[in-house]
């Protein structure tokens, strides 16, 4: 029987993805696939995977993902056409393009539906859908828009897999509202917002026109916001919490 990876520090991993162009992308998947093998063996879900025959990497398969990690929230989502899903494909092989450092995380394996019925939302992601994104048709009408909403969702994957093995938040923390009027959001969520907020400063603030600058201005105000919503939860937020918004904050 495969045991547990040993306790590593978040510091092991060098930084947050998107954020940081050192971040141990690679070591997160590992400790991850190693995690969820551990907990497949112990609920007799492991059949078939051979850790010792290299098999482990099996465990970050999106179906497999789901299958150990599904919650109580039904998955709003329909297949996405052919057409819709090479066009994930050519705005993530843009965005690999532009942004070499950005390449391994934009590889993550993850499962594009779409968003059915959107109920006003453009994108979505959760916990209880690991490493699946759902698309609203809105998300198609541009391909900046597209762009975004890929790299809004992919923050929020590996920011839930970072959780997965350091919890953010305590348990039964408060809820709050967000500086966008997103009610009942955890702290773990608020950090994630303002987590795509610092990703997407990394795209807009080299573009040199004025859309960008702008759209930079209105994300360093929005993340700024959830990170001083952060402070007013402190004793909600564990130490893997405290140094994400640490790092967030010098970001941002």
């Amino acid at each position: 029987m495969t045991t547990a990876p040993a306790r590593t520090s978040l510091a092991a991993l060098d930084g947050l993805p998107f954020v940081d162009d050192g971040f141990a992308s690679t070591r997160l998947l590992a400790i991850v696939a190693a995690v969820r093998h551990v907990d497949a063996e112990r609920r007799g879900l492991a059949e078939g995977i051979d850790a010792d025959a290299g098999q482990i990497d099996a465990w970050l398969a999106p179906s497999r993902a789901f299958m150990l990690n599904a919650g109580s929230t039904p998955m709003p989502a329909l297949p996405l056409a052919s057409a819709r899903n090479q066009l994930i494909t050519d705005v993530l092989a843009g965005l690999a393009a532009g942004l070499p450092p950005w390449a391994p995380l934009l590889r993550l394996p993850v499962r594009y539906a779409l968003l059915h019925p959107a109920g006003g939302a453009i994108s979505a992601s959760s916990r209880d859908w690991p490493q699946h994104v759902l698309l609203a048709e809105a998300a198609f009408r541009t391909s900046r828009e597209l762009r975004e909403q890929l790299i809004h969702e992919l923050a929020h994957q590996w920011l839930y897999l970072i959780e997965d093995i350091w919890p953010l938040q305590v348990p039964a923390a408060a809820t709050v509202t967000l500086p966008s009027g997103t009610r009942d959001r955890s702290p773990a969520e608020v950090l994630g917002a303002a987590h795509v907020a610092a990703a997407l400063l990394r795209l807009y603030r080299p573009a040199a026109t004025p859309w960008a600058a702008s759209r930079a201005r209105d994300l360093a105000a929005y993340g700024t916001g959830c990170l001083e919503l952060a402070g007013t939860l402190s004793s909600d937020l564990t130490e893997a919490g405290h140094r994400i918004a640490h790092r967030l904050k010098e970001a941002l």
